[in-house]
């Protein structure tokens, strides 16, 4: 006789413990979603974003920046947690990070980098769910296309090709990024 499958949801306790063999998964609905490292183009150009908007945030002592391995845990029962490849979190709505394990919110801004194995639709429809999360500003951004969609809560949104500056404002008014910086060399 074989021995019973265990079928209940995966939840963010699942993905923090040790030995656990999601570590390295975001989680839809208790169901693990692997995450795989984008590395190249992919990694300098979040790079080239979160750089500044750490600067930004600190000088103007706004709140938190995080990197590409923060968890932010969206929903409870069955679990939600996605990780994006940085974000902004308001010191009004997170006085304090956590010890460890994740953020219990979505970000006030993030952002969204296209990896050499997704496509541009991939990357928009997990913007979508951070924006149907709460999130107030999402960049997706596309380093081969040299492109930056920028959604907002209010329901605008733009596409910026080659040329312009994205802006994170409402949610940082004054942060933005330059495309032809971010897209230099590249």
């Amino acid at each position: 006789m074989l021995d019973p499958v265990e079928t209940r949801p995966i939840t963010a306790e699942d993905v923090l413990r040790r030995d656990s063999p999601w570590r390295e998964c975001e989680l839809w609905d208790g169901l693990p979603l692997v995450r795989e490292p984008s590395g190249g183009q992919a990694e300098a150009v979040a790079a080239r974003i979160v750089g500044p908007l750490s600067l930004h945030v600190r000088e103007h002592g706004l709140g938190w920046v995080f990197l590409s391995s923060q968890g932010f845990l969206l929903a409870r029962d069955p679990d939600r947690m996605l990780a994006s490849d940085g974000a902004y979190v308001s010191k009004e709505r997170l006085p304090k990070v956590p010890t460890q394990g994740f953020v219990p919110l979505a970000p006030d801004f993030l952002i969204e980098v296209r990896s050499p194995k997704d496509t541009w639709e991939q990357t928009v429809e997990k913007c979508g769910l951070w924006m149907a999360h709460g999130a107030g500003v999402v960049w997706a951004v596309d380093p081969r296309a040299r492109k930056v969609a920028v959604f907002r809560a209010d329901g605008t949104s733009e596409v910026l090709e080659g040329m312009g500056t994205a802006s994170a404002a409402p949610v940082l008014p004054g942060f933005g990024v330059d495309l032809e910086d971010l897209f230099e060399g590249l």
